[in-house]
This record gives structure tokens, C-alpha cells and sequence, in this order.
């Protein structure tokens, strides 16, 4: 990425002087995008497919071609809440455009293997992928992960930014020391944080994903396997901005692409507790306390 937008998110580029692949630039982004064929209160697209994105009292946002986003805003420069935005929802709708599959989880590597954490917002994912980075794991993304599914040999996860965001409760679980705050225009307890010590920079080949449930609770904690219909299910409803993706016309490749991961991956689990509601047809489910890391041989 070439940025005019201040990103201390993002480590530079040590590498060579090949073509930026996302341009970011500070300019006007018109209030009706012209050619509009869809729209809802946040997100506008128009017949060549590019994407108007507005988040009150932060900025609008317009992405193109997958290649280039151009960022109005009233804030101060640098302000955090700019690149909140920029980093999260820019980059899922910047991925569908690119034909990439962006996926509502957080994705850690752990024993060699990329296991993505999927899962609504509030679901702990990023407070799972901090408990197992303490144990030894390594970061490939947080909150959104990003994966090339048509590349050769099988699915690899893209390597996000070596930062988590995490709440004031985790951080403080943790004896962790917060980053910056996430937002300057609202009270939210919410703050960066920089693992690149603990970061994985290099693509993984995907092993396996698991939906955490918002309902799960210490004690009785499950594994259960998921496969056919409710796996494809499970990760169409972890599609990152599939809204966005929808009034882009990719419903129907959103669709192939999960059933494709489905087929694609032999594990593919739902981490459940205290009688959460399940399919049920999976028997004899296998039980994992919650301070350990999963093992995920018994995943078949």
C-alpha cells in the first residue's frame, strides 16, 4: 500500500520498487456516486463497480477497482478513527473487488497450522487469538482474514498487520499494556495493540476454521465437527461485509466460494458450551477445557 493517510499500523516496505498494489489518497468523495445501481444507508455502487462508503462523523470513503481508495474527511490528520475504518471494512470491500474472500475471524498460527477464528462481533475472537499468542502462537490477521482460495495447491490466508485490537477487560486479564485508543470522536474502551514480535508475515496454507458461539461459556466447552450444508452455511454468515458484497453482484461467487472452502477443508469445527443450540448430528463431540490450545487432530 502507498498511503497518504498516516498508518502506524502498517510496518514499511523493505521490499523492491514493484508497482503499489492499493493506492490510498486524501480527497473529495462526491455525496451521490454517479451511476449508482445499488445502495443501502452506508454503502453505494455504481455500474463500473466501484464503492462509496460512509461512516458518520468519521469520513466517506470510495474504492476503486480493488486498487485505490480516496479518503474525505473533516478529522485531523491522523486521527485513529480514519484508519479504524480504512483497515477493517475498506479492506474487506477492497478484497471482494480484488476477488479475494474476506472472513469475519481472526487467524493464528499455531504448531505450523493457520486456523482462522470466525465469528459475529463480540465473539471473542480476538480475545482467543491474545490467550494463544501468549501460548506460543503467531498472528497472521485480527478481526478480518483475508484468503486467496483459488490459489494453486489450496487456500492461503494473506498475512494482515501485525496489530490486535483488543477491549480494556482483556487487556487488563492479560497484563497487557494498552496501544492507542481506536476512536477519538467517541468514548469506546477499545485499543491497539502491536504484536509484531508475535506476527506470521509469510502466506500459510489454511488448515482449518472454527466459529466460536457467542453463547459459550467456562466449563463445558465442545469441538463439533461441521461438514455439507451447515459448514457452508457457517462460513456464508462469516463472510466479511457480505452486504457490501451482495450490492456488488458477488452473491452467487460468494456462495461458490464458501461451498468450495467447505469441500476444501477437512476441519471445520463450532466451539460451543453449557447446551448451546446445535445440528446435533455429530456424535460423541470432543471436549477441550478452555485454557488450552485445540487440538485438532481429533477434527477429521
Amino acid at each position: 500500500m502507498r498511503s497518504e493517510w498516516p498508518l502506524p499500523e502498517l510496518p514499511r516496505w523493505d521490499g523492491d520498487d514493484r508497482p503499489v498494489d492499493v493506492d490510498i489518497r486524501v480527497g473529495h468523495v462526491p455525496a451521490v456516486l454517479p451511476g449508482t445501481v445499488a445502495a443501502n444507508p452506508l454503502v453505494q455502487v455504481n455500474d463500473r463497480g466501484w464503492l462509496r462508503y460512509t461512516v458518520q462523523d468519521v469520513a466517506d470513503y470510495l474504492v476503486r477497482d480493488g486498487r485505490e481508495v480516496i479518503i474525505d474527511t473533516r478529522l485531523a490528520r491522523g486521527a485513529p478513527d480514519v484508519a479504524l475504518f480504512l483497515l477493517g471494512s475498506v479492506l474487506g470491500f477492497l478484497s471482494h473487488q480484488r476477488g479475494l474472500f474476506p472472513l469475519h475471524a481472526s487467524c493464528v498460527a499455531v504448531e505450523g497450522q493457520a486456523i482462522a477464528l470466525v465469528g459475529h462481533s463480540g465473539a471473542g475472537k480476538s480475545t482467543i487469538a491474545a490467550l494463544l499468542l501468549a501460548e506460543g502462537a503467531r498472528l497472521l490477521s485480527d478481526d478480518v482474514t483475508v484468503i486467496d482460495i483459488h490459489a494453486p495447491g489450496g487456500p492461503l490466508v494473506l498475512p494482515g498487520f501485525p496489530r490486535q485490537k483488543l477491549w480494556r477487560d482483556t487487556l487488563d486479564m492479560l497484563c497487557m499494556i494498552p496501544g492507542r485508543p481506536l476512536r477519538s470522536t467517541v468514548s469506546l474502551e477499545k485499543f491497539d495493540r502491536s504484536v509484531a514480535e508475535q506476527f506470521q508475515p509469510e502466506q500459510m496454507r489454511l488448515a482449518g476454521i472454527c466459529q466460536l458461539n457467542r453463547k459459550m461459556r467456562d466449563g463445558d466447552l465442545r469441538l463439533v465437527p461441521l461438514g455439507g450444508l451447515p459448514a457452508v452455511r457457517m462460513l456464508y454468515e462469516n463472510v466479511y461485509r457480505r452486504t457490501a458484497g451482495g450490492l456488488l453482484g458477488l452473491s452467487e461467487r460468494m456462495f461458490q466460494d464458501c461451498a468450495r472452502l467447505a469441500v476444501t477443508l477437512s476441519r471445520l469445527c463450532q466451539k460451543v458450551g453449557n447446551g448451546s443450540s446445535m445440528d446435533g448430528s455429530f456424535p460423541n463431540p470432543t471436549y477441550m477445557p478452555v485454557s488450552t490450545a485445540w487440538s485438532w487432530r481429533t477434527i477429521s
